[in-house]
């Protein structure tokens, strides 16, 4: 399977999987333009910007994070709709991952260990506050 079929099968899961728990969601179609992220999802007023991505190896690659990418979550986060968000998938386990934290990172290549100890997973996520 490709890598961009192996992303968009998670974007696609993913979305799923907020809509059973309550959020409305639209999947970003790509364009030939690129774009700064994957998912909008929303709950109770809260917006969420989230950008996925799929790890088939061991590390997770911030250069996989796009200067357009950067730019789109800090002018979300400046305009009042708070910080921007990265869903990064390790086999079958989700992390979700603000943005800002990558910039506390001090290696290029982040292990499952790192989000493990700095991220949040799906599950834990989608308990907190808005999730209710």
């Amino acid at each position: 399977m490709t890598n961009k079929k192996l992303g968009n099968d998670f974007e696609s899961k993913f979305c799923d999987l907020l809509f059973q728990h309550g959020y409305w969601v639209h999947n970003l179609a790509q364009n030939a333009a690129g774009q700064p992220a994957d998912v909008i999802a929303v709950k109770n007023g809260t917006p969420f910007l989230i950008d996925c991505k799929v790890c088939s190896g061991k590390v997770f690659r911030l250069s996989r994070i796009e200067d357009n990418q950067r730019m789109s979550m800090k002018l979300w986060d400046d305009s009042g709709n708070g910080t921007g968000w990265f869903a990064v998938k390790f086999g079958k386990n989700i992390y979700m991952v603000e943005f800002w934290q990558f910039d506390l990172a001090d290696k290029a290549n982040l292990s499952e260990e790192w989000f493990t100890e700095y991220a949040e997973t799906l599950e834990e996520w989608l308990r907190w506050g808005v999730a209710t």
